[in-house]
C-alpha cells in the first residue's frame, strides 16, 4: 500500500459504495484456467493440486508413465478452482503440456470432439511466451537439426518463431519456409520412428505464424481446402484418433502431459443413452492405456461418480482413478475465508491507495470465522461478501443496492468466455442457434409466427450431421419450413454435403428455403459457388452472415441452462423469465439480429464481398524422400 498511515473511514467508505470488491459473480469459466487466475487460496484444498504435481515427479523419475486422478466435490467446492491452480502453475515452472477439457459438443463421436479440444488447448500460450505447439514444434525442430549438424545450437521456441517469421518476409520467403518444412520433417523421421509423417508436418507448420491456424484446425481435425492443403503438402483432413495419439506420443518425447476433464456433471445424454460422464469415462480409459507421460484429471460430483461413473463395467471405472482412491475437496474453514477475504481486499485497497483500519475492514475477523463454522463452499462465502460487503459507519447507503439477478450474474460469466477459437465448431454454433429459436416457440419475430424447431431433419425423424435443424413456421397464412445449416468448413466434401442439403432437390429434408449461416471471410471456390450458392439464392434460399458479436449472447445464454443445476442453482422458469426480460438489451429471443435474419424474407441476393478461392495448384507429392540434403537448413543451424 502506499502508505502506513490509515486512511480516513469517510475516504474508504465511499470507495467501497462506489465499487464493491467482490463485485465478480463467484463463477469460474474457461477465461480463468487460461487467463487472468482467479483469487486463489493456495492452502485450501492443497491436497488435491499436490497430488497431481507428485504424480508428475514420480512419472519424471520413471516410477510408472501415466496415472489417473479423481477428485469429486460438490458444485461451488472448488474443482475448477483445483485446475486453474494446475495450469497457471504448470505455466509458470513448465515442465509439462496442459490441456483442459470441459465441454464436448458431440457425445456420439467423443474421439473427434476430444481431438479438437486437444488442438484447441495445444493452441493456448504455454510457459515460454508461444503456444504450446509452438513449444512442441521447438522440441521436435532442435532434434531434427541435430540430424543435420551435431553441433547446432538449440533454438528457444521464441527464437525459432522469429526465426520463421523473419525467413517469410523475404524475397521468396514462402517457398523458403516450405522447404524448412520438408527438411525438418525429412530430418525428424531420421531421429524418430514416426506412424503418421502428415502429423509432423503440421506441428511444424505451426511455427509459421501466416500458416499457424490452417495447421491447428488441421491437427484438431478439421478440413482444409484443397489450394491450402496443397500449399502444406498436407491431405484435406485427418480426423482420427490415430493422429491424436501421434500427437499423445509426439509430446511425450519431450514432455509430460496434463489433462483435465471438466463439467461432467452436465445432464447431456449421447444417443446411445449414455450419460457425459460416462462417455469421457470410456475416453479416459482409451487416452490412460494409450498415454506415454502424463496424468490424467477427472472431477465431477460425488452424484454422479457413484451414480452414473460407477455404474460402468470395472474395467472402465477403474481407469478413472488409478493413483489413489477419489480426493474430496473440503468446504471452507474460518481461516480459509480470511485468507480468501484478503486476497479481495488487499487488492481492492493497493489499486485505491487506501490504507484500512485492519485488514479484513468492512468486516470483522470474528464475524469470518463465525462464517467459517458453516462450513460454506468458496462460491457461497464470496456472494456473502458481495452482499455483506458495506461500511460500518452504522449509516446504510441512501440507496440500497437491489439483489443481483442470478441468472444475470451467471449470463455476464459465460458472455465474458472468449469464442474465438469456437468460430469454425459447426454443432457448438448451430447448437446455440437452435437453443435460440426454442426458447421463442409461439412468438412472432420479424412478421413470422414461430411454430416448432426439430433436429429432425431427414425422414423418420432422424438427426443429419449437416443440416442442423428445420424451423417450422408460418407467415401470412402461408406455412414456411426453413433448413438451417453451420458451414464453416474451409471447403471440401463437408461443405458440399451441406451445400447440397439446403439445395434439397429431392425433397429429402421437406424444406421449403435452406439457409446457410457462414461468415464472410470464409472463401469459397468457384465450383461450389456456381452449382450450390447461387442456386441457393435463386430459389429463395438465404445466405446469413455469421458475425461472433450477435451468436455470443446465444452461446452464453445456452451455457447457463446446461449449468443451470450443476453450477448456477437456476430453474428453466428463471432462465426463460430474463430472456423475456433481458433479451433487448443482452441481443437474447426475439431481439437476436441473427435470429431475426434467419427468420426475415430472403433478399435473394448474395453478399457482394464473399471472395473466391485461389485457384488450385497442382499438389507437389509429399513424399520428400529424395530430398537432397537437408542444406536449406544450414543456415539455421548456424542461426
Amino acid at each position: 500500500m502506499s502508505s502506513s498511515v490509515t486512511s480516513s473511514l469517510q475516504e474508504i467508505n465511499d470507495a467501497l459504495l462506489s465499487h464493491n470488491p467482490f463485485a465478480q459473480p463467484p463463477f469460474l469459466n474457461p477465461q480463468h484456467v487460461w487467463g487472468k487466475a482467479f483469487p486463489d487460496v493456495k492452502s485450501l484444498n492443497a491436497h488435491a493440486s499436490d497430488a497431481i504435481f507428485q504424480a508428475l515427479d514420480q512419472i519424471r523419475q520413471g516410477q510408472y508413465s501415466a496415472t489417473s486422478i479423481l477428485v469429486t466435490a460438490q458444485d461451488g467446492t472448488g474443482k475448477t478452482h483445483i485446475i486453474s491452480r494446475i495450469r497457471h502453475q504448470l505455466q509458470a515452472q513448465g515442465g509439462a503440456l496442459f490441456v483442459y477439457t470441459e465441454t464436448f459438443n458431440d457425445l456420439n463421436n467423443i474421439k473427434n470432439s476430444f481431438q479438437q479440444l486437444l488442438a484447441d488447448s495445444l493452441d493456448k500460450i504455454g510457459s515460454q511466451e508461444v503456444t504450446q505447439w509452438q513449444e512442441l514444434a521447438t522440441e521436435m525442430a532442435n532434434q531434427a537439426l541435430k540430424v543435420v549438424n551435431s553441433d547446432s545450437k538449440d533454438f528457444t521456441p521464441k527464437e525459432l518463431v522469429n526465426q520463421f517469421e523473419k525467413k517469410g518476409e523475404e524475397e521468396d520467403g514462402e517457398e523458403r519456409v516450405r522447404k524448412w518444412i520438408d527438411q525438418l520433417s525429412k530430418a525428424f523421421r531420421k531421429a524418430r520412428t514416426v506412424k503418421d509423417p502428415d502429423v509432423v508436418r503440421a506441428i511444424f507448420w505451426t511455427l509459421c505464424d501466416d500458416q499457424a491456424a490452417y495447421a491447428f484446425n488441421w491437427l484438431g481435425g478439421k478440413e482444409l481446402a484443397q489450394y491450402k492443403a496443397n500449399e502444406m503438402k498436407l491431405p484435406v483432413q485427418r480426423q482420427s484418433f490415430d493422429a491424436t495419439l501421434q500427437i499423445l506420443e509426439l509430446i511425450s518425447y519431450y514432455n509430460e502431459l496434463v489433462i483435465c476433464f471438466d463439467n461432467l456433471d452436465l445432464d447431456d445424454f449421447s444417443d446411445a443413452g449414455y450419460h457425459r460422464s460416462q462417455v469421457v469415462a470410456g475416453l479416459v480409459k482409451e487416452l490412460f492405456e494409450n498415454l506415454h507421460r502424463g496424468v490424467i484429471l477427472t472431477v465431477m460430483m460425488p452424484g454422479t461418480w457413484r451414480e452414473r461413473v460407477k455404474q460402468l463395467p470395472g474395467g472402465i471405472w477403474t481407469k478413472v482413478q488409478t493413483h489413489c482412491e477419489p480426493l474430496a475437496l473440503k468446504s471452507m474453514d474460518g481461516n480459509a475465508i480470511i485468507e480468501l477475504v484478503l486476497l479481495y481486499l488487499d487488492t481492492f485497497y493497493a489499486s485505491n491507495h487506501l490504507v484500512p483500519p485492519h485488514s479484513t475492514y468492512p468486516f470483522e475477523e470474528t464475524q469470518l470465522r463465525e462464517l467459517g463454522r458453516e462450513r460454506l463452499t468458496i462460491r457461497r462465502v464470496l456472494s456473502w461478501c458481495r452482499e455483506h460487503c458495506r461500511p460500518q459507519n452504522g449509516v446504510p447507503p441512501v440507496d440500497t443496492p437491489t439483489p443481483p439477478n442470478l441468472v444475470e450474474l451467471a449470463f455476464v460469466s459465460e458472455l465474458n468466455v472468449s469464442i474465438k477459437n469456437r468460430m469454425d465448431d459447426n454443432y457448438f454454433l448451430a447448437d446455440a442457434l437452435l437453443f435460440g429459436f426454442q426458447a421463442i416457440v409461439g412468438q412472432i419475430v420479424e412478421g413470422v409466427r414461430l411454430k416448432e424447431v426439430t433436429t429432425g431433419v431427414g425422414r423418420r425423424g432422424r438427426k443429419d450431421p449437416y443440416l442442423n435443424f428445420k424451423v417450422l413456421c408460418e407467415e401470412d397464412g402461408s406455412s414456411h419450413s426453413i433448413g438451417v445449416a453451420v458451414l464453416q468448413y474451409d471447403g471440401g466434401g463437408a461443405l458440399g454435403a451441406g451445400l447440397r442439403r439446403l439445395l434439397d432437390s429431392n425433397n429429402s429434408f421437406a424444406i421449403t428455403r435452406g439457409c446457410l449461416i457462414r461468415s464472410k471471410n470464409k472463401l469459397i471456390n468457384a465450383y461450389f459457388r456456381k452449382t450450390y450458392l447461387d442456386s441457393l439464392i435463386t430459389a429463395g434460399g438465404e445466405f446469413v452472415e455469421l458475425i461472433e458479436q450477435q451468436i455470443q449472447p446465444l452461446i452464453a445464454i445456452r451455457a447457463v441452462y446446461q449449468k443451470r443445476n450443476s453450477d448456477y442453482q437456476l430453474t428453466e422458469e428463471d432462465i426463460f423469465q430474463f430472456i423475456k426480460e433481458d433479451g433487448e438489451r443482452y441481443w437474447l429471443g426475439k431481439h437476436n439480429p441473427l435470429l431475426q435474419e434467419i427468420l426475415s424474407a430472403p433478399s435473394y441476393q448474395l453478399p457482394d464481398d464473399i471472395e473466391d478461392e485461389p485457384e488450385c495448384l497442382e499438389a507437389d507429392s509429399t513424399d520428400d524422400s529424395d530430398l537432397s540434403t537437408t542444406g536449406e537448413l544450414e543456415e539455421l543451424t548456424h542461426a
